[in-house]
């Protein structure tokens, strides 16, 4: 497992991050657990979690696992974000509804749409020191290593009550870094090196390449923390059919399948080759995920052969017909290796 450096912690980490969004919703605590452990024998050790993660059930499902090698792997959780209140009928139909999905996958898409969503709750210093006490609580632990706001507002982020209160909780060492998990703005406002936040999580896809604005206005010292690998995969899969072009210059690097294949692997590669120095966020709850995953991290694509890639799906949004002027060149169409 390749390892990056997190300069706030003093620690070499995995490259590639365990996010526990539907730990607890989705897939239940055994398997869960089952999850996590795979993951670790792979040789993942950062976590990433949130009181609002599987209907407030993941950091209590993370806890079981991290309370046995603590001292081996790298927790963040966030304060920001809350659970909704799931109906005592809803908790006792969860894990029917799961038998239910394994056995008819097509109803997974209806999940959501019926799962209440959690609701951002505005930052203090109270909810900041009574949050992180909860979260240590589930978790079986008495630190993590990072704290991240959850979608904080650039306000927020520099008002001086929470400013204060997160310096105050790296200095009792309840938490080894603070890290912001928002958008753009919020992640380009926690870059001034007046603010106590060494690590910035945001969303990263070939349609929304934050990553590369926060590097343009970064110090060496900030570590990313990327993630929504797939979550624009269903409309690259219906670009990819409706623009011919981009598929084909696809196959020209190598990439080979059916469309839904094609685009999977591209947003894999990408996400890794664009956050190399950092840490991509990936879920791993089947077994046929994280192999996926490890399989395309050792193919480690260079971002100068995928970045045209990108530039000409963010370009085919704009206009009809995005290769007129294409941004592929020879150099950039070596195999790649599968």
């Amino acid at each position: 497992m390749k390892q990056v450096s997190v300069e706030a912690l003093g620690r070499n980490v995995s490259c590639i991050g365990f996010g526990c969004a539907s730990l607890g919703s989705r897939v239940g605590a055994r398997n869960g657990i089952e999850a996590l452990e795979r993951a670790y024998e792979a040789g993942i050790n950062w976590y990433d979690v949130a009181p609002s993660y599987g209907d407030g059930m993941a950091e209590s499902i993370l806890g079981e696992f991290v309370s046995r090698k603590r001292d081996r792997v790298y927790v963040c959780t966030k304060v920001g974000m809350r659970p909704p209140a799931t109906p005592a009928a809803m908790r006792l139909l969860k894990p029917l509804s799961r038998i239910a999905i394994k056995m008819l996958p097509a109803l997974q898409g209806l999940v959501p749409k019926v799962r209440p969503a959690p609701f951002k709750t505005p930052l203090s210093a109270e909810l900041i020191r009574t949050s992180l006490e909860e979260s240590l609580r589930c978790l079986r632990t008495d630190y993590v290593d990072v704290l991240a706001l959850h979608r904080p507002t650039p306000e927020e982020l520099a008002r001086e009550d929470i400013v204060r209160t997160a310096e105050r909780m790296i200095a009792d060492g309840k938490a080894r870094a603070v890290s912001i998990a928002g958008d753009l703005e919020a992640g380009m406002r926690g870059l001034d090196n007046s603010l106590p936040y060494r690590l910035v999580q945001v969303a990263n896809t070939p349609y929304t390449p934050n990553l590369g604005t926060l590097r343009a206005h970064a110090s060496p010292s900030r570590t990313f923390v990327s993630h929504g690998t797939f979550s624009c995969l269903n409309q690259l899969i219906a670009q990819l059919s409706s623009q011919p072009e981009i598929p084909r210059a696809l196959n020209e690097l190598g990439y080979r399948g059916n469309l839904a294949e094609i685009a999977a692997t591209f947003l894999a590669d990408y996400a890794l080759a664009t956050n190399s120095a950092g840490i991509t966020l990936f879920s791993m709850l089947q077994k046929q995920h994280l192999d996926f995953n490890l399989l395309r991290l050792n193919n480690q694509s260079k971002p100068e052969r995928l970045d045209p890639i990108g530039a000409a799906l963010r370009e085919g949004r704009r206009q009809s017909n995005p290769m007129s002027h294409s941004p592929f060149s020879p150099k950039q169409r070596d195999p790649v290796s599968r």
